[in-house]
């Protein structure tokens, strides 16, 4: 009985998701927008972590590889989306 009930969830779930793409030109203004804010990701990082922090040292290295993390993540999303904006209109 469990398993039904789990399989017609998954079953409704799938038959109502909504495809959800973003314009062309969204997807490539998101882009450049994610690669042009990325380095903030760093002083946000550091402020959080030493607002939070007993120990300053250790709250200014971990807010600093916390954020370039954050911000090299943010730079590849950034650069994935403005590549992959034309792909979309030609699908289009």
């Amino acid at each position: 009985m469990k398993r039904i009930v789990s399989v017609l969830v998954a079953v409704a779930v799938v038959a109502l998701a909504a495809p959800s793409f973003a314009d062309t030109v969204t997807k490539f203004q998101g882009g450049v927008r994610d690669v042009v804010m990325s380095p903030l990701q760093v002083s946000d990082n550091v402020k959080e972590e030493t607002a939070n922090a007993k120990f300053l040292p250790f709250a200014l290295a971990g807010g600093i590889l916390k954020g370039t993390f954050y911000m090299a993540k943010q730079i590849v999303t950034g650069t994935l989306d403005v590549v992959t904006s034309p792909i979309d209109m030609m699908h289009k």
